[in-house]
């Protein structure tokens, strides 16, 4: 289906909710990016999943015995964020989720929907009018829990969590409210009291009330027509792949003017999948943009299909990175289904429980819940996985740690358990580079800690009976294969597995580019397939690498999606080991891809694919403010017709043939140091000719190789190394 048709579709079931109360001392609206305060009251806004009573075949039986027990078995519902009504229940349920089949709001709150006009059966000669609102009211507040642990893994994937927790939930633009309240408040010791409860919050606690979902019941929602009433049927996606197109409905910042908010689109793929090594999933990373207020959205599938709801985001402490996460409709049936056990042991949890019809109590297996699929949309949308091409490519990216000191990625580039990856994983100190125009190249590696990285064991697994390739390993990398232990691990579809790894080659020239053999080679294990032919501005890429989460959090690599932004090119003259043939007068030789996909620090070794699954480049570097924070849609690869050479030693295993990488190149090295260009082809003002030096790392280094007699001398060169910018 065409986007503008999964739109069209999707917005039938998208809805926002929104719920005005009083608030004298104008505290409601901690953690929430955005409110409206006026006379004494305070009005948030969300957005919600519009389910009209038949648009599911199979409801989740707890919803029909939710309903029937508030006696709201002929009106209709809708789910959205529990963020949103969470701070206007009554005092002794505020963090307090015990009761969460009887929740109640403090007097004078009211809750409305805002749904399509046309949902209401008010069509006209085939004209739809403006949205409308409905009167609303809060059934239950029911936690996923599956979801939530999913949550939890991500928010204490480091040992910091304990001290000084590194991850939140919630928008990053919520910081502003929050910091807001506590300067009106200091002088409010109960305010005190309620804002620190909220920052020591449990993660347990936190990570379950980020994925709570609130039951509103509303209104009927009719159609004027019964063809109109088939078209309305919602569909359920059966499983979601890395890679995998997401369409979201949402209303950011929606109750600040709902005319231009209401229902906004969003579009983006699958990043990860939680837990992983697992077929079902509670949890999806999506790579999207999306805003304060879509929280509650429904996300659906290429093919028109419920996926889940959209949650508040993971939210990094200190900087603007926020991870975007669905919960997924099985999380939600499955996770209900188990409540549902549980009130029929302890039916006085629901109020008027005498009046739940008994037949909404049949038990039914988990995997049927919330199902109605037709059978095309069931062969279509069940069967359908991510391009083989493009699943090959996700596998063929590794994990890799160095010692107790970093962790990042790499690509396996033949059977014989060749990876490839950056230099400056293994030597950061090279890499302080600065551009004078005040941009920063920050290379997208991480830190591990001792303790983490001493959980990290091999794991068995079957191996090669051949044994690993022996490679000659030059003097310059002897100090990183004795002193360091260098781990990469493999991500199957069920397991993921360790192995030791050697040091090959590290690149003493311009490109950010090393060499890692396995010692041992699984059988299982796919490699990645290059194009040579470097992609065109404009055209779609995928990054596949292990970006923000260590190894702690046993995430697979993470796929983020863009465009290539700019191909920087430099003269062949200019290269002193030009790939390939290429003829004298050719002057476009690419040596930089600039991509908008989004990386992140753990990223570093990644692979670059274009919508076929083919490799058109390694990811090595963000551009980074003068400040020091990185900027995660503006990132540099190099492209594969850079990386010729390395491709032919993985074929060929001639040591040789990678000493042409070692050679410095000024003008390479001012591309990747960002530095004003001094190639003949671009004019630059005369006066200005001192002041734009080109780096001269390259040769510093080559100068040191010489005068490296034994790995005593190497040591001594460790000693004098520049910092870290990592």
């Amino acid at each position: 289906m065409e986007t503008q048709e999964i739109a069209a579709a999707a917005r039938h079931f998208a809805a926002m909710a929104r719920i005005v109360g009083p608030d004298p001392k104008a505290v409601k609206m901690r953690r929430h990016a955005f409110h409206l305060h006026q006379s004494g009251s305070t009005t948030l806004s969300a957005s919600a999943l519009l389910l009209p009573r038949g648009a599911l075949a199979d409801p989740p039986p707890l919803l029909d015995r939710i309903c029937a027990a508030h006696e709201h078995s002929a009106g209709d519902v809708a789910l959205t964020a529990a963020s949103l009504v969470e701070p206007f229940l009554v005092a002794e349920q505020r963090g307090n989720p015990g009761e969460e089949f009887q929740p109640r709001l403090v007097a004078e709150a009211h809750l409305h929907v805002l749904v399509e006009h046309e949902e209401l059966g008010n069509t006209r000669d085939g004209k739809s009018g403006p949205p409308r609102w409905l009167s609303a009211r809060l059934l239950a507040m029911v936690d996923v829990p599956t979801a939530a642990g999913s949550v939890l893994s991500l928010l204490k994937h480091d040992e910091s969590f304990i001290g000084r927790p590194s991850w939140d939930v919630g928008w990053s633009l919520a910081n502003i409210n929050q910091k807001q309240v506590e300067n009106d408040l200091r002088s409010s010791p109960e305010s005190n009291r309620n804002n620190a409860s909220v920052e020591l919050m449990d993660p347990l606690m936190l990570a379950k009330s980020a994925t709570r979902i609130a039951i509103l019941g509303i209104p009927t929602v009719s159609s004027n027509a019964i063809g109109e009433q088939n078209a309305r049927r919602i569909h359920v996606s059966m499983m979601q792949h890395r890679g995998d197109p997401l369409l979201i409905v949402g209303s950011p910042f929606g109750l600040m003017s709902p005319f231009h908010f209401f229902n906004s689109i969003s579009v983006g793929a699958v990043a990860n999948r939680l837990p992983p090594c697992s077929m079902k999933c509670s949890l999806l990373m999506a790579d999207t943009h999306c805003l304060p207020g879509m929280e509650g959205a429904p996300v659906f599938d290429k093919n028109s299909c419920l996926v889940g709801l959209l949650m508040n985001p993971l939210r990094l402490k200190g900087s603007s990175v926020e991870v975007q996460l669905v919960i997924t409709w099985d999380a939600i049936c499955t996770g209900w289904n188990k409540k549902l056990e549980e009130t029929r042991r302890n039916p006085s949890e629901l109020p008027n429980d005498k009046n739940a019809d008994s037949k909404t109590t049949e038990l039914k297996h988990p995997d049927n819940y919330g199902r109605f699929v037709s059978s095309t949309v069931y062969n279509v949308n069940h069967y359908y996985i991510s391009p083989s091409s493009i699943r090959e490519a996700i596998s063929a990216v590794v994990l890799v740690t160095v010692g107790d000191s970093s962790w990042a990625s790499g690509i396996v580039l033949n059977k014989r358990g060749l990876v490839l990856t950056n230099a400056h994983l293994l030597e950061p100190w090279r890499f302080g580079r600065t551009s004078p125009l005040g941009v920063q190249t920050s290379f997208t590696g991480e830190f591990l800690s001792v303790r983490e990285n001493r959980s990290l064991q091999p794991q068995q697994c079957k191996f090669s009976n051949e044994d690993a390739v022996k490679h000659e390993i030059s003097l310059f990398n002897l100090g990183f294969k004795r002193e360091k232990r260098i781990s990469v691990r493999l991500d199957h579809a069920d397991s993921q597995v360790w192995c030791d790894a050697s040091v090959v080659f590290i690149s003493k020239g311009p490109l950010d580019v090393a060499l890692l053999q396995m010692e041992k080679v699984p059988i299982e294990l796919n490699t990645v397939r290059p194009e040579f032919v470097c992609p065109t501005a404009g055209s779609s890429v995928y990054v596949v690498g292990h970006g923000l989460f260590g190894p702690r959090s046993g995430l697979c690599s993470s796929l983020s999606s863009g465009v290539v932004s700019k191909v920087v090119q430099i003269p062949s003259t200019q290269l002193s080991h030009p790939s390939g043939n290429v003829e004298a007068d050719n002057l476009d030789i690419p040596v930089m891809l600039q991509t908008t996909a989004a990386v992140h620090p753990g990223a570093s070794g990644g692979v670059l694919i274009n919508s076929h699954g083919l490799m058109v480049g390694i990811v090595t570097s963000n551009a980074k403010h003068g400040g020091g924070s990185t900027i995660p849609h503006l990132n540099f690869s190099i492209p594969c017709k850079s990386l010729e050479t390395i491709f032919k030693y993985s074929a060929i295993g001639e040591p040789a043939i990678l000493e042409q990488l070692d050679k410095p190149n000024e003008v390479l090295s001012s591309v990747w140091a960002l530095a004003p260009s001094s190639f003949p082809f671009i004019d630059n003002p005369p006066e200005k000719a001192k002041e734009e030096k080109v780096l001269e790392f390259s040769k510093f280094l080559s100068d040191k190789q010489a005068n490296l007699k034994s790995s005593t001398d190497l040591k001594e060169l460790f000693k004098h190394k520049i910092p870290s910018k990592i």
